[in-house]
Formats: structure tokens, C-alpha cells, sequence
């Protein structure tokens, strides 16, 4: 008689929340980062790199364009093509934002999108249901090990901000 085991590995998670950006105007229609910003963005990216050197193999990015900045900035130090994630817009819950990933299970996932999704998302899987709203300041990523797309399934690895 044989046995099989398989393993299924650990999944990574990193929540990415955009940078500090402008104020709406008629000639800009959508705001973008703000100089400060990009700059805390870049140092934040370098702070989670040089702390876990691990990489995603997927990167999903909301279509406004100050997360797509800030997604590229991130991206200098992954270079991965970046996805589009409608899934990850400011008011989509965290239950569809999990229904969604399931679909790329044992990969490790970059998300970069704006509050309150990041941060009911990040408070559903560490904490579980019913969601209550973690603060994820403009620029701040998150590392999370997950065993599943699932509440209270993950366990905070690092939770880097703007000093």
C-alpha cells in the first residue's frame, strides 16, 4: 500500500494601500500621488524588501491611477506584470475580494488597492467575521501567511508605514 501526502504550502499575502496623493481638480480627474507620497511609497517598498526578500508571483492593482503609481513603485522591486483588480476599488467587501483570489490558490498575491477594502480585508483574515476595519495608513503594506483565502486564516508577518 502507498500513500500520497501532499503538501500545500503556506500562501503569501501582501496588502499594499496607495500613497498620499492630490486633491481632485477639473483638470485632473483622477488625483495622483503627491511627490511626498511617491517618496514615503518608495522607502516603504525598500523597508518591506530589505525586511522579507521574498517576492509575488501575482500583483493585482485597482484601475485608479494613484494605486497604479504606487503599484510601479512596488513593482521596481518585484517586476511582475501588473493585473488589473476592479475586485480591489475602494467599496468591494472583503467576501468577494476572497472569492476572487480563490482562483489563484498556492500563489503568493500582492494586492494594491485603498481603504476600507484593505482594511476590512486584512481585519476579516487575521481576526475573522463579522469584519471590523483595520487602519492601513496611505503608503503602509502588509505581509501576511495564509493557509487559506479564508477568515481568520492568516497571521501577520510585517507591518511596515511611514515613519
Amino acid at each position: 500500500m502507498c500513500l500520497e501526502f501532499i503538501y500545500k504550502r503556506d500562501m503569501l499575502l501582501w496588502l499594499v494601500r496607495h500613497g498620499e496623493c492630490g486633491f481632485l481638480n477639473e483638470s485632473d480627474p483622477e488625483p495622483r500621488l503627491t511627490p511626498e507620497g511617491r517618496g514615503k511609497v518608495e522607502g516603504i517598498a525598500s523597508r518591506l524588501s530589505d525586511a522579507d526578500p521574498r517576492k509575488p508571483e501575482i500583483l493585482f492593482c485597482s484601475p485608479l491611477e494613484r494605486a497604479r503609481e504606487t503599484a510601479a513603485v512596488f513593482n521596481g522591486f518585484w517586476d511582475l506584470p501588473i493585473q488589473d483588480g476592479d475586485f480591489l476599488l475602494p467599496h468591494v467587501g472583503p467576501a468577494q475580494v476572497l472569492e476572487k483570489l480563490k482562483g489563484v490558490e498556492n500563489h503568493d498575491v500582492a494586492l494594491v488597492g485603498h481603504m476600507p477594502n484593505l482594511g476590512l480585508l486584512l481585519a476579516t483574515l487575521l481576526w475573522g467575521l463579522p469584519p471590523r476595519e483595520a487602519v492601513v495608513p496611505r503608503g503602509a503594506a502588509a505581509l501576511l501567511d495564509l493557509k487559506a483565502w479564508a477568515p481568520a486564516s492568516a497571521k501577520l508577518l510585517h507591518f511596515i508605514e511611514a515613519s
